[in-house]
């Protein structure tokens, strides 16, 4: 989550300060280094009634969600992206959101057994909507630069923001439906 929240601090100036973006590759390797070491707690000592594998997959999609904003942040620097537009603030936004429900499903999953799974399925269900809104998102921005940007490095730029931005969000749906899979395999 701090991640998400710093790109979004970093994008919401009207300029994009690069030194900034390289803080998030911070997060991102104090993640992976995170996701690594419960990788070996797993491997050595976990005993659930989820299936180690599951568990695996989960931590593995955590991981890509942390590369996927590290991306979107490395690429904003790599093609010296110093202007944002409402669409990429707007997709940060959604990724803040995106972010809140999966936390929240994750705590309500590692409690899954004591209060039930409904509340499971509804943060399921919120997450899909905001990637969902995060998909007619891409559609309009991607409508608007093929229609009315006439410069081509500009097309291209933000197209490939505009890519990583919406598989960002991807990532995150994928982790939930994984959870879902799991809730619906133990009953």
């Amino acid at each position: 989550m701090k991640a998400a929240k710093s790109l979004k601090t970093i994008i919401s100036n009207s300029d994009i300060d690069h030194k900034e973006l390289l803080h998030i590759k911070e997060f991102k390797k104090i993640g992976s280094k995170h996701v690594n070491e419960s990788l070996k707690i797993v491997e050595k000592a976990f005993i659930t009634p989820i299936d180690q594998k599951d568990i695996i997959e989960i931590l593995k999609g955590m991981e890509d969600i942390l590369h996927s904003i590290h991306s979107i942040a490395n690429h904003l620097y790599i093609m010296n992206i110093t202007i944002i537009d409402e669409f990429m603030l707007h997709f940060v936004e959604i990724i803040i959101s995106i972010c809140e429900k999966l936390y929240d499903l994750m705590v309500a999953f590692k409690q899954f057994n004591k209060h039930g799974k409904e509340n499971i399925y509804n943060l399921i269900e919120e997450i899909s909507k905001l990637e969902e809104e995060g998909d007619r998102t891409y559609s309009e921005c991607m409508i608007r630069i093929f229609s009315f940007e006439t410069d081509a490095i500009t097309i291209l730029k933000k197209k490939e923001i505009y890519q990583r931005l919406e598989y960002s969000l991807d990532c995150f749906k994928r982790v939930a439906d994984m959870i879902g899979n799991l809730i619906i395999a133990t009953m």
